[in-house]
């Protein structure tokens, strides 16, 4: 019998894991040539060989030294370096973005006197020097991922405190979410290329991401459980399609559901630069079932100011729009004639889970879009009328987009969790693989106008893949 090929990841999710995976290992070498990274106690390997002095400076050259062997221990606690991420580090990017950026000048004009929260609980945050170090590294290699983490808190903590959540309580949700992120670290380099398209294995590992992440804030041994639970849930939804663990409603905790929230909030603002406000508002409508009802009416609030301002208006042909209404309509009645092939009691059949993904998944579109007024019925009626109006017929393109791409992401997470259906063995399977061949096909080229480069990620942070699909052009 052939062994199977070991998986990197199964290594990487073992605690001792951690301290050997070689993307880290590059990741902290990268950084040392850009400042300097001393060796604070001499680095041994597990078999007690010295690999390192104290005092040694570390660089990229010395990486595939250290990729030998396996350390004795996590490597950036015996690491010093200068200039690290420390309270005052990201203080000194929150009151920058404050202001200089569109989320945070909104935060600091919507929360008023109560502004001053957003950098006061860093102070009573505990920050061990191996989250200071973990940060320090994704400041220096993804400063992209960097800032999102810190407007991601700023959300969190504006969260937290619409909850009146104490201040340490307030200050663990800031940790949680300056850490959320941190497993990315341990992923190759490829994913932070938006031309690149994942493989089955590093889309694995983009989903492992928050597991690696809830590892990292174990092994600091400082955080409350509540810390590890939300960063590992930071992906999570309340419908259940969500990632590690695909969790609903009760089963996410409350910092977990904050997290969640404040991710999609901080990545539509990282993301547009035109009307975000408006934006987000429209796909947090359109998918209230996935998150905090109260909470998510505390970020409408939040954005009430700035929807103020029209959406912006752009050319749109009506036949194409026309197309995507044809296109969802086909969808959905497609659903029905396959549902009517189906046997009698196919929810309890071993791959019966895949179809009521998927029936759950298109009940609460069409309920969202007949909410809004955009069921393909109802806009068919009154396309003429918005042809005459810009900006409500830039708002039906939005929300087109919008069900389009969570279509989309519905017939690709079948087929990535159930496979089986694409090689059918029964009816119930046979039905499943011609919905999914004609949804693949009716979507083709059903895009109402040539998106720019940022509207191809536009409900991004709702993805399956979260914020990590804005960087990746994942859908």
């Amino acid at each position: 019998m052939t062994e199977a090929t070991p998986d990197p990841l199964d290594a990487l999710l073992h605690p001792a894991g951690l301290h050997n995976d070689a993307h880290y290992l590059r990741a902290v070498t990268q950084m040392a040539d850009d400042q300097d990274v001393v060796v604070g106690e001499s680095i041994y390997s597990e078999s007690g060989l010295k690999l390192l002095d104290k005092g040694a400076r570390i660089d990229s050259s010395l990486y595939e030294r250290l990729l030998q062997h396996k350390l004795n221990g996590s490597i950036d606690e015996q690491l010093l370096t200068s200039d690290a991420v420390d309270a005052a580090a990201v203080e000194a990017l929150v009151i920058q973005l404050c202001a200089s950026h569109a989320l945070g000048r909104q935060l600091v004009a919507h929360m008023g006197d109560k502004s001053y929260l957003l950098m006061a609980v860093l102070r009573h945050m505990r920050w061990p020097a191996a989250a200071s170090f973990k940060m320090t590294v994704m400041r220096s290699q993804r400063y992209e991922l960097y800032e999102h983490s810190v407007l991601m808190m700023m959300a969190a903590v504006f969260l937290a405190s619409q909850q009146g959540m104490s201040m340490q309580d307030s200050a663990d949700v800031a940790a949680g979410a300056l850490l959320h992120d941190v497993g990315m670290l341990f992923m190759p380099p490829s994913w932070a290329n938006a031309a690149h398209k994942l493989t089955p294995q590093e889309r694995k590992h983009l989903t492992a991401h928050s597991i690696t992440g809830m590892m990292v804030v174990r092994s600091a041994k400082v955080y409350p459980r509540s810390v590890e639970d939300a960063v590992m849930e930071h992906h999570e939804r309340l419908d259940g399609t969500g990632y590690p663990r695909h969790l609903k409603s009760d089963e996410i905790s409350p910092m977990g559901r904050i997290l969640m929230l404040a991710e999609v909030v901080a990545a539509f603002y990282s993301k547009f630069q035109d009307m975000p406000a408006q934006r987000l508002s429209l796909v947090l409508r359109m998918n209230h079932n996935r998150f905090d009802k109260q909470l998510t009416e505390f970020v409408h609030a939040l954005l009430s100011q700035a929807m103020s301002e029209p959406l912006p208006c752009g050319e749109h042909n009506s036949a194409q729009v026309r197309q995507v209404i044809a296109t969802l309509g086909a969808v959905f009645q497609h659903w029905l004639v396959c549902k009517r092939k189906f046997p009698e009691k196919w929810q309890t059949l071993p791959g019966g889970r895949s179809g009521v993904y998927v029936d759950s998944r298109l009940l609460a579109l069409e309920k969202s879009l007949a909410e809004s007024g955009s069921h393909p019925r109802q806009q068919a009626d009154w396309l003429a009328m918005f042809e005459q109006d810009p900006a409500s017929m830039t708002e039906l393109v939005l929300i087109n987009r919008e069900a389009l791409w969570q279509i989309e992401n519905c017939v690709q997470t079948c087929t990535r969790r159930w496979p089986q259906v694409l090689q059918p063995k029964n009816t119930f399977d046979e039905a499943m693989r011609d919905w999914l061949q004609s949804c693949r096909d009716v979507l083709k080229g059903a895009s109402p106008t040539p998106p720019s480069a940022n509207e191809q990620a536009s409900v991004l942070a709702l993805d399956s893949a979260g914020t990590d699909a804005l960087t990746t052009g994942e859908p």
